[in-house]
C-alpha cells in the first residue's frame, strides 16, 4: 500500500514512516500540506495521513483540496494531530471529508492497525454542509489563541528586558541603531561604528575591527567607555550577532550592551596591586639575596680569619707539649698537662670546625654547572679512600652500577662524600658493617639513597638532622662537628632537589635524595 505523510514535525514523521515501512508499505513523506498535495496529485496514493498544524497549508487545507479533487476524491484520509484535539476541531475534520481523526500521542501498533483498516475499508466520507463556515470560525479561533499566545510571550520577553542588567538594541542594514529597551535609549541613533571607535584601550577579543565595520558578523564583549552627560564614564561590553529579514537577507544586527565598570575596574585594580606587589617582591628578594651575600662574605672573612690565630695557638701548644716533656725539663703538675692536653684537642677541633664552615660557605658561593655525572663512580672512589684510610675497618659497600644523573659533578662529591662518611662512621659499631649506594626511578625522578646498618638515630629528632653543628649522639661518641649533613642540604638544595632521612635507634638510617623538581612521591626506600 502507498501512504502518503503530511508531517512537519521531524521526529513523528520518522517514527510513523517506519512503523509503516516494517509492516511492508510504502511510504511518501512531507513536511507541509502543499508539498503533500503536490506528491499527492503527481502519483495519487492509497491512503493521506495528515497533521492539522503545518506551515504553508495546513490539514484542514489539506483536505479540503484532497476532497475537491477528482483524481483524489476518493482517497481515504486521517487526521492525526496534538493540537487541534478538542470536539469542534474533530467535528470540523469529519465536515471537511475526514475518514478518522486520532490524537497524538497513539500507541503505534493500534495506530497501525487504524490506519491500514481504514485502507482496507476504502469507504470515504464525502464532505458536508456548512464545513467552510465552521472551517472560519476555528482558523478564528485558534488565530486569536496564538494572538494572545503572542502577546504573552512578547509581555514576558519584555518583562524580561526590563528586568535584566543588560540593555538591548537592534539596527537596521546601515548599523543604525533604531529599536532598544527602554533603558538603553541614549544608544538610539548611534552607528555601531561610532561605538566601535569608543573601544576601551588594551587587548580585547576582538583584534581586527576594520573587518567587523566591513562584514556583519557576530561578535563578543567588544569594550567600549561610554560617556555620559555628566562627564562621567562608563565601561559597556557590546555584543551582536546579525539577523535576517524574510527574504533571508541581513537586515541588522541584534545585541546587547552590558555594564561592566565594576569588573573592569576592579580587574584594573587587582592588576595595579599585582604590579606593586610584583614590585614589593622583587626589592624584597633584591634585598635579601644582599644580605645573604653579605653574611656569607662576612661568614667566610670570618672563617678564614680564624684559622690564622687558632692555627698559631696550636702550633705553640704543640711546641710547649714537647718542650715540657723532655727529661730535663720538670715543674708541671699533671693537671697542668691535662689541661695544656685539652687546650692541644680544643684548638684542633675549632680548627677543624673553621675548615668545615668554609667548606658551607664555599658550597653555597660556587657556580653550579650541570653535567651529566657518573655517582656510581664517585661513590666507588669515595668508598675506595675510606678503605684506604682504615684498612683493618671490615666493612662491605655495594654501590649499584650505571646511576646517572645531571649535576655539577664537584658538589655532588661533596655531598656523597659526607653520606657515606657518615654511613662509615656510623656503622662502625656492627661488627658485620654494610654500605648500600643506589637509586630507583629514571632521570630527574630519580631518588638517590645511601643506607647503612649502623647505629640509627631516633626520628623525633630529624627535624635538627641537617642544622649545622646540631649532633643526635652524644659528645665524643662520634668523631665530627656537625656540619656534613648541613653542607649535604645545601647541594641539594642548589639542584632544586630534596634530601631526607628514615632511620630506627640500632637499625641503621637510609638519606635519600632527589636532583631536580619532582611530583613523585617518597619511595619505599625512604621507609
Amino acid at each position: 500500500m502507498d501512504i502518503l505523510i503530511a508531517e512537519d514535525d521531524e521526529n513523528s514523521r520518522l517514527m510513523l514512516s517506519a512503523a509503516l515501512e516494517a509492516r511492508g508499505h510504502v511510504v511518501t513523506a512531507a513536511a507541509d500540506g502543499r508539498v503533500a498535495l503536490e506528491l499527492a496529485m503527481k502519483q495519487p496514493p492509497d491512503l493521506i495521513v495528515s497533521d492539522i498544524l503545518m506551515p504553508e497549508l495546513d490539514g484542514y487545507g489539506l483536505c479540503r483540496a484532497v476532497r475537491a479533487h477528482p483524481q483524489l476524491a476518493s482517497t481515504p484520509f486521517a487526521f492525526y494531530t496534538a493540537t487541534f484535539t478538542d470536539r469542534r476541531d474533530e467535528e470540523l475534520a469529519y465536515r471537511l471529508g475526514a475518514d478518522i481523526f486520532l490524537v497524538k500521542p497513539c500507541e503505534i501498533g493500534t495506530l497501525v492497525a487504524e490506519l491500514e483498516g481504514l485502507a482496507a475499508r476504502r469507504s470515504v466520507r464525502p464532505p458536508s454542509g456548512n464545513a467552510d463556515a465552521l472551517y472560519a470560525e476555528r482558523l478564528r479561533d485558534k488565530l486569536d489563541k496564538k494572538i494572545s499566545e503572542l502577546e504573552a510571550e512578547r509581555t514576558r520577553l519584555r518583562d524580561f528586558a526590563e528586568a535584566a542588567a543588560d540593555w538591548f538594541w537592534e539596527t537596521d542594514d546601515q548599523r543604525i541603531i533604531v529599536h532598544t529597551s527602554d533603558g538603553a535609549w541614549p544608544l538610539r541613533g548611534l552607528t555601531l561604528d561610532a561605538l566601535f571607535a569608543l573601544r576601551r584601550p588594551g587587548p580585547q577579543l576582538h583584534e581586527d575591527m576594520e573587518a567587523l565595520t566591513r562584514e556583519f558578523r557576530s561578535f563578543r564583549d567588544i569594550v567600549i567607555d561610554w560617556r555620559q552627560q555628566d562627564g562621567g564614564v562608563r565601561i559597556m561590553a557590546l555584543s551582536g550577532r546579525p539577523w535576517r529579514d524574510a527574504g533571508g537577507h541581513v537586515a541588522g544586527y541584534r545585541g546587547s550592551a552590558r555594564d561592566v565598570s565594576r569588573q573592569v575596574r576592579a580587574e584594573e585594580e587587582l592588576r595595579a596591586l599585582n604590579h606593586e606587589l610584583d614590585e614589593r617582591v622583587r626589592s624584597r628578594t633584591s634585598s635579601l639575596k644582599a644580605a645573604f651575600e653579605e653574611l656569607e662574605s662576612f661568614s667566610y672573612s670570618v672563617s678564614h680569619d680564624l684559622r690564622g690565630p687558632l692555627r698559631a695557638i696550636h702550633g705553640f701548644a704543640s711546641v710547649l707539649e714537647s718542650e715540657l716533656t723532655r727529661p730535663e725539663v720538670s715543674g708541671l703538675s699533671p693537671a697542668a698537662f691535662d689541661a695544656l692536653a685539652r687546650i692541644l684537642r680544643a684548638a684542633l677541633r675549632m680548627e677543624h670546625l673553621v675548615d668545615d664552615l668554609l667548606e658551607l660557605s664555599r658550597v653555597t658561593r660556587l657556580p653550579l654547572q650541570r653535567q651529566p655525572v657518573d655517582l656510581s663512580s664517585l661513590a666507588q672512589d669515595i668508598a675506595d679512600s675510606l678503605h684506604a684510610g682504615d684498612p683493618r675497618r671490615q666493612c662491605e659497600v655495594r654501590i649499584q652500577p650505571g646511576i646517572r644523573v645531571a649535576g655539577d659533578v664537584g658538589l655532588l662529591r661533596i655531598a656523597l662524600d659526607n653520606l657515606l662518611r657518615n654511613a662509615w662512621k656510623f656503622s662502625s659499631p656492627v661488627p658485620q658493617a654494610v654500605i648500600e649506594v643506589g637509586s630507583e626511578g629514571r632521570g630527574q625522578q630519580a631518588v638517590v639513597y645511601v643506607r647503612d646498618n649502623g647505629v640509627g638515630f631516633d626520628m623525633a629528632h630529624a627535624d635538627k638532622l641537617f642544622n649545622p653543628f646540631i649532633r643526635l649522639h652524644r659528645e665524643g661518641e662520634f668523631e665530627g662537628t656537625g656540619i656534613g649533613l648541613a653542607l649535604v642540604q645545601r647541594v641539594i638544595r642548589r639542584h632544586n632537589g630534596r634530601v631526607w632521612a628514615r632511620a630506627e635507634p640500632g637499625k641503621g638510617a637510609t638519606f635519600c635524595f632527589t636532583l631536580g623538581e619532582t611530583d613523585a612521591e617518597r619511595p619505599s626506600i625512604a621507609a
